[in-house]
């Protein structure tokens, strides 16, 4: 304890970590249910064939990587709060380059999973000779 600690001694509350690590945890807890809420409805997009916009899936990865990173050097998860608007910028990068594509399209079909047996699949027809006559034949009745 340094000699000088005694006369800083100070009457009222400080904020320090006691009162910061309930907001870690609630900024930390909010990140992680936004993204698994996110990868949810992406999810069930895919699975419904909706609309991705890959940019905005992009960004939730750049997210959630930040996350990752964030646990795993142990820095503050209130540097995730400056990091959820850079996500945008950085998704929107990501997807410029051919390798930041393929990176986003591996993780949606990762993301998609294999057709389950439950779901109805597509009935392929299969087509024969030219399509050209039948045309004609729809057209003349």
């Amino acid at each position: 304890m340094p000699l000088c600690a005694h006369h800083f001694h100070r009457p009222w509350p400080v904020v320090g970590e006691e009162a910061v690590d309930p907001l870690n945890i609630v900024v930390l807890g909010a990140a992680v249910l936004w993204v698994l809420r996110q990868l949810l409805v992406t999810r069930r997009k895919l699975r419904t064939a909706q609309v991705i916009i890959p940019p905005l899936f992009a960004a939730t990865l750049v997210f959630l990587l930040g996350i990752l990173v964030v646990v795993a050097i142990g820095a503050s998860p209130l540097h995730l709060l400056w990091l959820f608007p850079l996500r945008f910028v950085l998704g929107l990068g990501l997807v410029l380059f051919p390798l930041g594509v393929e990176l986003t399209l591996a993780c949606l079909a990762l993301l998609a999973g294999p057709p389950s047996l439950d779901e109805p699949q597509p009935i392929t027809r299969r087509i024969r000779g030219p399509t050209t006559s039948r045309h004609r034949r729809q057209r003349r009745r």
